[in-house]
């Protein structure tokens, strides 16, 4: 039942959703197609009777009949089976577009995937929950919903073939004999419950085996991703035998979690084939007596059995599909995990944060660490249009904590900050380039407009990148292409197309020479002079560009004071 729960609030949200009408009709149509195959089914039961009858009284009009009959029943059932396969895979397309829509949209919005990444309990392959276990979720869901409504139609459609045929059956005690009314429809309950019991005792273990798999081989696919990304740092170092060592490591940690899986699966599949096989021939055990005397047809013969198959796999059904069964509850689990981390995280910052137009206001601005080590208390700032704030001190002390804080990314503060939050950019040390068009990358996150390609190439002439106006349609991986700091001057070419109200430099300048970080800083005043610039760094030539400077002193006080001749 907690699966079952899981399973609906991960259902509902689409189902209820502007997508529920088509849906429905996509449902509807796979129901119809899968219905007419179940009736499909109950004809070729009648057809074994009529078609073995004529076989065993040599009745060959009989017989040519019945092979017209069986083409007619063939065609029907592959119509049926293609118009199924057809509405539930375009369900399959709708369902799957609108929830991983919905989910990105909540990843994403109120920066959901930064704060899950700062929280304690990290998410682990947050990009497999959407990309993956979205779609198996959708596909498992279908697949077995539907299969599960085919073998209940099936069993109540060929209960009353079996419950007429259990006439015909007495066991040999007394002068009549003993009929026990509904006989095999008893015989195929009782084996298939006991059965269906039987195989989940035997795969306990494969929910939790499965959930482990998963997790394992995204472990092992992420650490060969972070090795392309990090390419020319792990060559610069020779780090190759130690990160083929964690490769290895994490592949056998998937592997021997697969093997433990494999071992699971042999036991259920050998006893699901030995299972399922065997119940084709108990009704035969059961009728051989009658149809030896007599009593009754070889037709009927087939027919019963035939009828017991469907009644018996209807009620095992859960037998057949419990290593996907298995998966399914795995990929719910998974898919739930990250559902609630994504409504429990927290998104809003205790900092009150305001729009303001002109400036930036901090008041009473207080930081600790997530251990409760205070950074800053009643930290107090007011910046006008135009002014620049340098952030200096050793490594460790908060300074983009700092940035964190007043941009609203740091949990762990309280106090008011005030400025024109829809004019405010910030960049990092590591900035991030986005797949596409080098164009693309110097605009983004704005839209990037072709009929400014003079302006850009402008600024790359001034930041020394007169070689990248060339590319500007080219799509590549940049953050591959570009050495670091060809991707922080980049960044500052970005700042000057965006043109906030508001910059933050989290030491983006750091992998540069004196010569362009002091070009970048001066292009920046000159075609920025009313941005507000707050800048981090270590360098003390950047204070000429500076007309504040925030400094630690004896590792407790921070201290503000004014630069003697800002540029």
């Amino acid at each position: 039942m907690h699966t079952l729960r899981n399973f609906w609030r991960l259902a509902r949200p689409f189902w209820t959703s502007e997508q529920k009408y088509p849906a429905l009709l996509l449902l509807l149509g796979t129901v119809l197609m899968n219905l007419c195959l179940v009736g499909v089914n109950i004809l070729n039961n009648f057809w074994n009777l009529h078609f073995y009858n004529a076989l065993q009284a040599k009745d060959y009009p009989g017989f040519m009949l019945g092979t017209g009959q069986f083409i007619l029943l063939q065609v029907g059932l592959a119509v049926f089976t293609v118009g199924a396969f057809h509405f539930q895979q375009k369900l399959t397309i709708v369902w799957r577009r609108w929830a991983t829509r919905n989910m990105l949209d909540q990843w994403l919005g109120s920066q959901r995937y930064q704060k899950l990444k700062m929280s304690d309990t990290e998410v682990d392959n947050p990009d497999q929950r959407i990309a993956e276990d979205i779609d198996l979720f959708i596909i498992k869901s279908l697949k077995l919903s539907l299969g599960l409504l085919t073998a209940v139609v099936s069993l109540f459609s060929f209960l009353n073939i079996l419950w007429q045929a259990s006439d015909l059956i007495r066991i040999p005690l007394g002068d009549s004999g003993l009929m026990i009314p509904g006989l095999l429809v008893w015989v195929a309950l009782v084996y298939a419950l006991a059965g269906t019991g039987f195989a989940f005792w035997l795969g306990r273990a494969l929910p939790h085996l499965n959930f482990m798999q998963q997790r394992r081989e995204a472990d092992f696919r992420f650490s060969l991703m972070r090795l392309r990304e990090n390419a020319d740092s792990v060559a610069q170092y020779r780090g190759e035998a130690v990160e083929n060592q964690r490769f290895n490591q994490r592949l056998e940690a998937a592997l021997q979690n697969f093997w433990r899986l494999v071992k699971k699966q042999k036991l259920i599949m050998g006893y699901s084939t030995f299972y399922l096989r065997s119940a084709t021939v108990i009704p035969m055990f059961i009728m051989a007596p009658q149809f030896f005397a007599g009593v009754f047809t070889l037709g009927r013969l087939t027919q019963i059995s035939a009828a017991f198959g469907e009644v018996h796999a209807a009620v095992a059904y859960l037998v057949g599909v419990f290593p996907e069964l298995a998966e399914w509850k795995s990929v719910i689990d998974r898919l739930h995990g990250f559902q609630e981390r994504l409504d429990t995280v927290k998104i809003e910052s205790a900092v009150v944060l305001t729009q303001q137009r002109d400036g930036l206001q901090v008041r009473n601005l207080d930081i600790w660490l997530p251990d409760g080590r205070r950074l800053f208390s009643g930290f107090n700032l007011a910046l006008k249009p135009g002014d620049s704030l340098l952030i200096r001190a050793p490594s460790g002390y908060g300074k983009s904590t700092l940035i964190r804080a007043l941009t609203g990314l740091w949990h762990h503060a309280s106090g008011s900050v005030a400025y024109d939050r829809e004019r405010t950019l910030t960049l990092s040390q590591k900035n991030y380039l986005p797949l596409g068009s080098l164009r693309e990358t110097l605009w983004y996150p704005n839209p990037a407009p072709a009929e400014q390609d003079a302006v850009v190439q402008r600024f790359l002439d001034q930041l020394g990148l007169a070689h990248l106006g060339t590319q500007l349609a080219e799509e590549r991986d940049w953050a591959q292409t570009l050495s670091i700091g060809e991707q922080q001057r980049c960044a500052f070419v970005r700042a000057l197309l965006a043109r906030p109200a508001v910059l933050f430099l989290d030491e983006s300048s750091a992998a540069m020479d004196a010569a362009n970080e002091a070009r970048c800083y001066q292009l920046l005043k000159e075609t920025l002079p009313q941005t507000i610039l707050i800048s981090v760094g270590h360098n003390a030539a950047l204070e000429r560009f500076h007309g504040q400077v925030l400094e630690l002193r004896d590792e407790v006080e921070w201290v503000r004071r004014a630069v003697m001749q800002p540029v």
